[in-house]
């Protein structure tokens, strides 16, 4: 996902695509936005389940009392904090963990920017304002290209890291049984 920094004018509206003649856009990629948010839902779905298997291999009572009311970021954590100390209790590495963990937080961080963007500022080209950097060298406002190829791109990215669960539900099982 290509994006692009813009500093802040006097006022924050003199940057974004506010000409309205982006409604055939917005429509040829609608769809794809809700697949996007399908497909991530989906990958949220198997955290919530192996975080279950996790904490209980008997039933997901426990786990869903657990994660009830966690948002996806936090269950990421959860998940690496209990992968962790499984890595410590058996002396075993996961072998894929780190990057699942990384591709966890890469899906959501470009599902947060997809689903939180600014669509009535997207320009003909598919950038959107998606969010407002405040630093001691300036404010910046960063727009990110959510065109069509893009958002199949982002979709992929997310379909991958759930299909990766399998592999990584092997090796965790190798891991834990000593194989």
């Amino acid at each position: 996902m290509k994006s692009k920094n813009i500093p802040l004018a006097q006022f924050a509206f003199e940057t974004k695509y506010l000409e309205g003649d982006n409604e055939e856009l917005l429509e040829s990629i609608s769809s794809h936005v809700g697949h996007l948010v399908y497909e991530f839902n989906l990958l949220e779905e198997r955290l919530t389940s192996f975080l279950c298997e996790l904490i209980s291999h008997s039933n997901d009572a426990k786990g869903l009392i657990i994660t009830k009311g966690l948002g996806y970021s936090s269950k990421v954590d959860l998940f690496n904090r209990f992968i962790q100390h499984i890595q410590h209790v058996y002396q075993r590495q996961i072998e894929p963990h780190d990057v699942l963990i990384a591709n966890l937080k890469d899906c959501a961080a470009k599902r947060n920017a997809v689903v939180h963007a600014e669509w009535s500022t997207i320009d003909l080209e598919g950038y959107a304002f998606v969010k407002l950097r405040i630093s001691k060298r300036g404010i910046v406002q960063e727009f990110a290209q959510l065109d069509e190829n893009s958002l199949i791109t982002i979709r992929n990215t997310i379909i991958e890291t759930y299909n990766s669960f399998d592999d990584y539900e092997d090796e965790y099982a190798k891991v834990i049984h000593c194989q």
